[in-house]
């Protein structure tokens, strides 16, 4: 098969890694697999995983010049199948994949848009627009989780266009040695300032309104009001960047958190497994997801989470972490509480969460999953 991945983005997250691990199944399978991205750090992600890069940047809603070079790329190289990820990426590659004729096209917004942090009118159109497009010109929509289903199945999306297919991790890489573990936690604790023997909670995510750092900062604040005895020794570590950033910064600076909590901003790929290392446990504060990657890459870190009660999470996370009233800073902080005070006691939980996350979401059933799928809308078409 021959087949094109679509996104309109060139830095890392959930989605572009999602892309990463499509990239390397496909590939593996003796696939030719050519992705159309933004310039940016994920484009040498593909390359080096085996895919054929091309750079590229859809600038309208409907632009008129990448469906134009789109659909003589489509042509030209006979493709069948073009896998599109998120809203401007889809419209776009459906209508040049029609004009192409490609037999296969299948789409993909990880977040469904009826839960996005925008307006209300927004979102009633974008939901709107979206389940038409589909509806009319998609072979298939993904879904994350059966949760992630029922939601776009509302918004208007006919129930036999969606397929839920889970998103998988590449367990090989989250494997770490005890030397290397330490060492890497000695080396995160030193370059943030914080005591070697002191209790990290860490989070992972882009600073951006649905990620819920407001929330996470908060709840840490009310946290350390809490009669710790040792609550000198205890930080929050935030990895990762984005448009929040300063806004991030102000509050942790308001709160006079300055000390107690660290953000790391942009950080290579390298450095993730690094990240969980450093951690003692892991606290996920979303207020909309479409999976939350970064939930099963901290349970098969071996961290207890505290994590928000959105459905998907719960879908994903099951019986194995805490959770805590999505944006419910008062309720994150007792659940915070609730975990420090059995940090002890918490190797059942962590444990059923590495079987729970080697049982469903591996690389292989993955990539079962989606060569199963292609090859039978492939068969459809013929």
């Amino acid at each position: 098969m021959k087949i094109t991945y679509v996104l309109n983005s060139g830095n890392p997250g959930g989605m572009e890694q999602h892309v990463l691990d499509l990239v390397k199944v496909m590939n593996d399978q003796l696939n030719r697999v050519y992705v159309w991205c933004r310039e940016g750090e994920i484009s040498q992600w593909y390359e080096e995983a085996g895919a054929e890069v091309h750079i590229t940047e859809i600038g309208f809603d409907i632009d008129p010049i990448f469906i134009y070079r789109f659909a003589a790329f489509l042509k030209r190289e006979n493709i069948d199948i073009v896998h599109a990820h998120e809203l401007k990426s889809v419209v776009n590659a459906l209508i040049a994949g029609k004009l192409a004729g490609v037999p296969v096209l299948v789409t993909h917004t990880h977040t469904p848009i009826s839960t996005w942090q925008i307006s209300p009118i927004k979102k009633k159109l974008n939901t709107i627009f979206y389940s038409l497009f589909i509806n009319l010109f998609s072979g298939m929509e993904i879904a994350l989780t059966e949760s992630r289903k029922r939601i776009k199945k509302n918004e208007g999306i006919n129930e036999d266009k969606i397929k839920v297919i889970h998103n998988a991790l590449d367990l090989e890489k989250f494997k770490v040695p005890l030397d290397h573990h330490e060492r890497f936690r000695k080396t995160m604790h030193q370059r943030y300032g914080i005591p070697e023997n002191a209790f990290v909670f860490g989070n992972v995510s882009r600073l951006t309104e649905e990620k819920g750092h407001m929330t996470l900062i908060e709840g840490f604040d009310k946290f350390l009001n809490y009669a710790l005895p040792d609550k000198n020794n205890i930080y929050l570590l935030i990895a990762g960047g984005g448009k929040l950033e300063e806004q991030v910064t102000k509050l942790i600076s308001e709160k006079g958190l300055e000390r107690k909590i660290k953000v790391s901003g942009k950080f290579p790929a390298d450095d993730l497994v690094k990240f969980y290392s450093s951690f003692d446990a892991f606290v996920f504060p979303s207020l909309a997801e479409g999976f939350g990657i970064v939930l099963i890459e901290a349970m098969y870190s071996g961290l207890p989470i505290v994590c928000s009660d959105l459905e998907v999470l719960q879908e994903v996370g099951g019986s194995t972490v805490f959770y805590f009233e999505a944006g419910n800073a008062e309720d994150l902080a007792g659940k915070m509480l609730s975990l420090y005070q059995k940090k002890e006691h918490v190797g059942k939980l962590t444990n059923n969460a590495v079987q729970r996350v080697e049982k469903l979401f591996t690389l292989e059933k993955f990539g079962d999953a989606y060569n199963a799928l292609y090859h039978g809308l492939l068969e459809e078409h013929k």
